[in-house]
């Protein structure tokens, strides 16, 4: 079987080898909803049941668990349960289909344009929410200026998020992440799965003198 290539978060997360769900499983939920997308089957296969990249802050639903809200299949859920993501049921059967947001108004809109591209953001929003083993457990709110500060160190990760939260990510390596979410200014978390990183992180932010709620 060709591997989708999640080598991303395999990177961030340090992940080796399949943490996934058996196939029987996964056949069962393509069986009850007529297909599945390939990206949703492969990551589901691969990496599906890793705890920290899937329920750290919000959750994945499991094979067996995904439901149907009017035209779309849910298959994650904001861990309050106010926000969900899904496809839309016509697009199951294309292998790397959009993902949709069920906002905190009761609107569904476009959050993705392919489903790749929404399992890296998440991703990273899991690692950037306490994730990773490396983390600062503070929430610092910063100015727009501490802001163009970090930008200018970090570089801006090519994922994210904007329906939900706006949240933006930055790192100079692929196993770190500043996670910066707007909030009239900005919240801001960081973490590492490499502690000599996440040191180098720490002593960075302390210079900025960051204001934790």
């Amino acid at each position: 079987m060709y591997d989708i290539d999640f080598s991303e978060m395999r990177s961030l997360f340090h992940i080796e080898g399949n943490i996934g769900f058996d196939k029987e499983e996964i056949k069962r939920a393509e069986n009850k909803w007529g297909a599945l997308p390939t990206v949703l089957k492969d990551y589901y296969r691969q990496l599906g049941a890793h705890e920290r990249l899937n329920r750290t802050q919000n959750f994945l639903r499991r094979p067996d668990d995904l439901f149907d809200r009017d035209e779309y299949l849910v298959f994650y859920i904001e861990n309050q349960d106010c926000v969900d993501w899904c496809i839309r049921k016509a697009d199951l059967k294309e292998g790397n289909p959009a993902v949709y947001c069920r906002n905190y108004y009761n609107k569904t809109v476009l959050e993705s344009n392919t489903l790749f591209d929404f399992f890296n953001a998440m991703a990273l929003f899991q690692a950037g929410s306490w994730g990773l083993s490396y983390a600062d457990e503070e929430i610092y709110s910063i100015t727009e200026e501490q802001a163009d500060v970090i930008r200018g160190k970090y570089q801006k990760k090519a994922y994210e998020l904007g329906q939900w939260l706006r949240v933006s990510f930055y790192g100079n390596y692929k196993d770190e992440v500043v996670m910066m979410t707007e909030n009239g200014d900005y919240d801001l978390t960081f973490g590492a799965e490499d502690e000599a990183r996440f040191l180098d992180m720490e002593e960075f932010m302390r210079e900025l003198k960051l204001e934790a709620y």
